[in-house]
């Protein structure tokens, strides 16, 4: 229980949602909110807050809740073969394809599962889907298939490195201090979002009217409101019609001045037709303005005037940072993404370590790419095997 426009609440509500935890939900200020409140002793400074056979937990975290559950990583005596790190489609994919053909494989997720790929509101051009498919379904029929197979899932599980002391035996550590040993590791950690240096972002981001997804919960409660989505490419522009499909009048701020630069086409077009998206090319948010919800929105436009978009909420896609610093003594490209010219493919500069999705230098930024890495990556966690 909680308010529903908090962030905290949000990222509770997401990560029981992702991992398809049976659960109910109450809003604080309703009725019933109050009333459970009253019954478990929570005050309104104790939110969000979960019940789990009747102990109330306050001020919950996902990690906390999962700790509660039981679904944080303990150790359970039975070997590891593969430790993949990172739940999203290339994550996912190498442990499915890893555990259907006999590897004792763990998967470990530092917030839940699906990365980025569950905060799209829909993927139109992931093959057998023709309708489109969210992010966030697929990510639970892929978990679901998972656990078919045996892969022992734990979320939220932070990695803050690995040993290499092994050539034959690399070692995952934990943030907690845990430490698996392992014969092979699939690293798919992905990227971090970005976020505009624009005064006030951190304080709304926390109010939760800064969200970087437009999946079904983050959508829900601003139908027939102005709203504002910052970015260019695919993500942007599912969220841009996600948004406008309930309703909402969508300013699409992007700073180059080609939609078509970055997005695909069968995108692009929908854009421009739809009655409830405005176009804002060779822009930039420069203001939030407020008190604690956010209001409006100041643009700069390309000859130096700005505007101020009415929007009770920002949705931000302009990219992200590859998830690379605890791979110390792994080799990475400038910018900071894995490089895998290893002997194998997808290999890194440590034998046994294996990089794929958008962690990876020179990786093509798309679901299906992703799960085609994951996928390929285990012919070679075997090919290195072979010799044990």
């Amino acid at each position: 229980m909680g308010r529903p426009d908090a962030a905290a609440t949000l990222d509770l509500r997401t990560y029981v949602t992702q991992l398809l935890l049976p659960h109910s939900w109450y809003d604080a200020d309703s009725p019933s909110g109050r009333a459970l409140m009253g019954q478990a002793g929570l005050g309104a400074d104790e939110l969000p807050a979960a019940v789990v056979n009747g102990a109330a937990l306050r001020r919950a975290t996902p990690l906390r809740l999962a700790s509660m559950l039981g679904l944080t990583y303990r150790t359970d005596g039975r070997p590891v073969d593969l430790v993949v790190v990172g739940a999203g489609p290339a994550g996912l994919a190498a442990a499915v394809y890893a555990a259907s053909e006999g590897l004792d494989t763990i998967l470990l997720d530092r917030t839940g599962l699906g990365g980025q790929a569950a905060k799209s509101a829909r993927i139109e051009n992931y093959l057998g889907f023709p309708q489109g498919v969210s992010g966030e379904h697929l990510t639970r029929l892929t978990m679901v298939q998972a656990l078919k197979f045996g892969v022992r899932i734990y979320s939220p599980c932070a990695v803050a490195g690995v040993d290499l002391t092994d050539d034959r035996r690399p070692a995952v550590l934990l943030d907690n201090g845990a430490r698996i040993d392992c014969r092979a590791v699939i690293t798919a950690t992905g990227a971090d979002y970005r976020r505009l240096d624009v005064p006030r972002w951190s304080a709304f981001e926390q109010t939760g009217c800064i969200r970087y997804a437009a999946t079904e919960l983050d959508v829900r409660g601003y139908e027939n409101q102005p709203v504002t989505v910052v970015g260019g490419a695919n993500s942007a522009g599912q969220a841009a019609l996600s948004l406008a499909g309930h309703g909402a009048t969508v300013n699409l701020v992007l700073r180059g001045t080609d939609l078509g630069a970055r997005m695909s086409s069968y995108l692009t077009d929908r854009i421009r037709a739809h009655p409830l998206i405005r176009l804002h090319t060779g822009s930039a948010v420069r203001e939030l303005t407020g008190d604690d919800r956010l209001t409006s929105v100041v643009v700069e436009r390309p000859d130096g005037r700005q505007d101020r978009l009415e929007s009770g909420a920002l949705f931000c896609f302009i990219g992200a940072r590859p998830m690379s610093g605890w791979l110390s003594g792994i080799a990475t490209d400038e910018n900071g993404f894995v490089r895998t010219d290893g002997g194998l493919p997808f290999q890194t500069s440590a034998a046994r370590v294996f990089a794929v999705g958008d962690l990876r230098a020179g990786s093509i930024k798309r679901v299906a790419t992703a799960v085609g890495e994951g996928a390929s990556a285990v012919s070679s966690v075997h090919a290195a095997l072979a010799g044990d």
